[in-house]
């Protein structure tokens, strides 16, 4: 896997962990905001490619409709 790869995967898993971590009640909503902002932070850091890239995991995730926007 190359270095893109996985660092996508590894931001994906932290936008997971965090919407897991709100659901289950672990953190609260000025937790998960600040969550969500330092992740999408470190994506766009990361460059196009892996904003890129995790963008398309998220998109494959929802429902029909969405994935074709």
């Amino acid at each position: 896997m190359r270095a893109v790869e996985r660092k996508a995967a590894r931001l994906l898993a932290r936008i997971n962990g965090n919407v897991d971590a709100w659901y289950d009640g672990r953190i609260d909503y000025d937790a998960f905001t600040a969550r969500q902002r330092a992740t999408w932070d470190a994506i766009e850091a990361a460059g196009p490619e892996v904003r890129a890239r995790v963008l398309r995991a998220i998109r494959s995730q929802l429902p029909s409709p969405a994935r074709a926007a």
